[in-house]
């Protein structure tokens, strides 16, 4: 395990644990989106200085909103968590949905550019879904593509799923970008991307959303020695 992803969950008094589906959406409408994002941040930066004290060191990944990335104060809400955990820069990826990123492309760049002066690793998640062209991957200050899991999971259909995800290995290859496999659920979809050359996957398969004390009791002692910086497992 060399990274793992903050989720977001809403312990309900009433309705239990409600996903993030559910609730993301109306926060984006509301505004409250920008105070949750900053607190998941906080938090996962906080959780990650915890671990990096026990030895467990590891990539943290944190989810951002087209209305976090836009906002003018975004890049001082990240450098503010970097510096109240103390954790190093490039132990953290934000990670950016492609349909966001192509909403308007000249302003992703710019902002992009500013959080990554922090020094910290970007990925552009759930990509295959946004219609990012080849210039827009090339413009992008990026460093990580992470594979819409609908490729993925297209594995067990059969059909062209397996020609288009060694595509976008290839122009991940090409690009020097790390690619990861998302939504990894079973031993065929992995054996199948081994073939291909993924050495980076995540899913339910490889580690269900957990609490951190279960996080730690799954990473043990070997976490220490593991790299850090790339979101997934």
């Amino acid at each position: 395990v060399v990274s793992v992803e903050a989720l977001i969950r809403w312990q309900h008094p009433t309705r239990g644990i409600v996903p993030p589906d559910s609730f993301i959406p109306l926060a984006e409408e509301n505004g409250l989106i920008v105070t949750i994002g900053r607190w998941v941040l906080d938090e996962a930066c906080r959780q990650a200085s915890v671990w990096a004290e026990e030895g467990l060191r590891l990539g943290i990944s944190v989810n951002v909103s087209a209305h976090q990335l836009g906002r003018k104060g975004f890049a001082d809400d990240v450098r503010s968590a970097l510096s109240e955990s103390g954790i190093e820069p490039s132990s953290l990826t934000l990670e950016i949905t492609e349909t966001t990123l192509m909403r308007d492309v000249d302003a992703a760049c710019e902002h992009l550019d500013a959080i990554k002066a922090l020094g910290l690793q970007v990925a552009i998640d759930d990509f295959g879904t946004g219609y990012a062209s080849l210039s827009h991957l090339r413009r992008m200050p990026v460093d990580i593509l992470k594979i819409d899991r609908s490729f993925v999971a297209a594995l067990n259909d059969g059909g062209h799923s397996r020609e288009l995800l060694e595509a976008i290995f290839g122009v991940g290859q090409a690009l020097s970008l790390t690619v990861v496999a998302e939504g990894v659920e079973d031993d065929s979809q992995l054996v199948v991307l081994e073939e291909m050359g993924c050495d980076r996957a995540q899913g339910f398969l490889l580690g269900m959303p957990s609490p951190p004390e279960v996080v730690e009791g799954m990473l043990g002692p070997h976490a220490a020695r593991r790299a850090v910086g790339s979101p997934a497992a």
